[in-house]
């Protein structure tokens, strides 16, 4: 009987072992995918001109990229990070890049979400309020943003954060999935860290 629980214990430890690197090896492809992503994001952004004359309720321009929809990128500078952003999300695009979940800058609603790898949203809990956000849109305009709330929701408010008066928010998985770490930005014109 010991022997078939050692075996046991020893199966469980490397079932947990491969699944560990099964989640490094994804959280390392996600790295990679954004960071070769990132430049042509960039590179397909129009003249910030072209943002004059939009009004809320105008959606946001969509460049296609690779076969990905993008709106733009999020520069996180209290986390070293910037990131391409996706204009719709599912299970796939997420493993890629963060994606839009809901909303539009133009509407001051934007709810952006991603993976919790650490080249992604992994390290979101780390912001502080007063931190400075960073959206820049395909049409060129840097929306600027600051972070006033983090806080923890569950994995079914989905509607309470489409739903909330927050000008942005950021979200992801909690570590092993029961929560959500949700990052509510207010837009501010001047941050004065910078």
């Amino acid at each position: 009987m010991g022997k078939k629980l050692m075996m046991a214990g020893a199966v469980l430890v490397g079932a947990a072992l491969l699944l560990l690197l099964h989640n490094l090896y994804e959280d390392y492809l996600a790295g990679q995918a954004s960071g070769l992503l990132l430049p042509d994001v960039q590179a397909a952004i129009g003249d910030q001109n072209q943002g004059l004359g939009r009004f809320p309720g105008d959606d946001m321009t969509v460049r296609e990229i690779d076969g990905h929809d993008y709106i733009g990128y999020l520069s996180l500078p209290a986390l070293g990070l910037e990131l391409p952003v996706m204009s719709s999300w599912d299970e796939e695009r997420l493993k890629i890049a963060p994606c839009r979940h809901f909303g539009s800058t133009w509407n001051d609603n934007l709810v952006i979400a991603g993976h919790n790898y650490k080249r992604h949203f992994g390290t979101l809990s780390k912001l502080e309020k007063g931190d400075a956000v960073f959206f820049t849109d395909m049409d060129g305009v840097e929306n600027t943003y600051k972070v006033e709330e983090i806080i923890l929701v569950r994995p079914t408010a989905a509607d309470e954060l489409k739903n909330s008066d927050w000008d942005l928010i950021l979200y992801t998985c909690t570590y092993g999935g029961q929560d959500r770490v949700a990052v509510c930005c207010a837009r501010s014109p001047v941050i004065s860290e910078l």
